[in-house]
């Protein structure tokens, strides 16, 4: 979701073009005490390792509910084993984190803040002798948790999860603008494409001088308009014939007789009028 710090700069552009200064003032606020970091996995790691370091229990507890509650809580119930196992391998860091740097204080208020909510959980049962113990490091229960190997792999796996619930988790429609934009612009490479085709077609028939292909409409594409106007021209041509020969009638004259008589019909006339002379 990178693509949203630059939504978020197009905001604030928005918001100083229509002068809203108090809701621009509103919203650089709440963007500085962000839990989701712009949905910037990197960062919510970075801020989970450093309330670690600094034993800020508080602040890491923080963090994690409100994940919990704002993205965790919306995805499949099968997810739910991840979520917790997640949850409770980062209490372990924490806590790993202040007895190998030798913090009791820290280890002791761990466990008294969060025993009511960890005393029921089998996988803390052994976790509460932690304190009491000199090297947890060589211990069979604890001595995993204290290599680099486990708290690398616990880094890459919150990462990966991370990023792959922020990849799929459903977006408002205006963070869709990115994705648009650029359904739009395929479009208009592809018809810029297809108008140099065509026109490569047109030039190349020029040039060979071949006539552009006349064809008659398919007969299933003849609506009734067409049939109607075919049909008005029969009608129209079958009327002028009509009158014309009325106007003939009415004249005495006629399209048959009227015809000037040529050939031998018209010499026996003239031969039969000479001998009844």
């Amino acid at each position: 979701m990178a693509h949203l710090q630059y939504l978020e700069e197009l905001i604030r552009e928005y918001l100083v073009f229509r002068g809203f200064a108090s809701t621009l003032k509103s919203f650089e606020a709440e963007l500085k005490v962000d839990k989701e970091k712009s949905f910037r996995v990197d960062k919510i790691i970075e801020q989970l390792m450093q309330f670690i370091s600094n034993y800020d229990l508080i602040g890491l507890r923080d963090l994690w509910t409100h994940l919990d509650n704002h993205i965790f809580n919306k995805l499949e119930s099968h997810f739910s084993p991840s979520v917790k196992k997640l949850e409770n391998a980062v209490l372990k860091l924490y806590v790993i984190n202040a007895v190998t740097n030798n913090k009791p204080d820290k280890v002791i208020d761990f466990f008294l803040k969060l025993t009511p909510e960890l005393q029921n959980q089998t996988e803390w049962k052994d976790w509460f002798a932690l304190p009491y113990i000199k090297n947890p490091e060589e211990n069979p229960t604890f001595a995993f948790q204290c290599t680099k190997q486990w708290q690398d792999s616990l880094l890459v796996s919150l990462h990966n999860f991370l990023a792959s619930v922020f990849q799929y988790m459903p977006v408002p429609t205006l963070a869709h603008y990115e994705e648009d934009a650029s359904k739009i612009l395929k479009l208009e490479q592809k018809n810029e494409s297809l108008k140099n085709r065509l026109a490569l077609l047109i030039d190349r028939g020029s040039e060979s001088n071949v006539a552009p292909c006349q064809a008659d409409p398919p007969t299933h594409l003849l609506d009734d308009f067409y049939i109607i106007a075919q049909e008005n021209n029969i009608i129209e041509s079958q009327g002028k014939s009509l009158k014309n020969i009325i106007r003939n009638m009415g004249t005495g004259s006629s399209p048959v007789m009227g015809r000037k008589e040529t050939g031998n019909a018209g010499k026996k006339r003239n031969v039969s009028m000479t001998r009844n002379n």
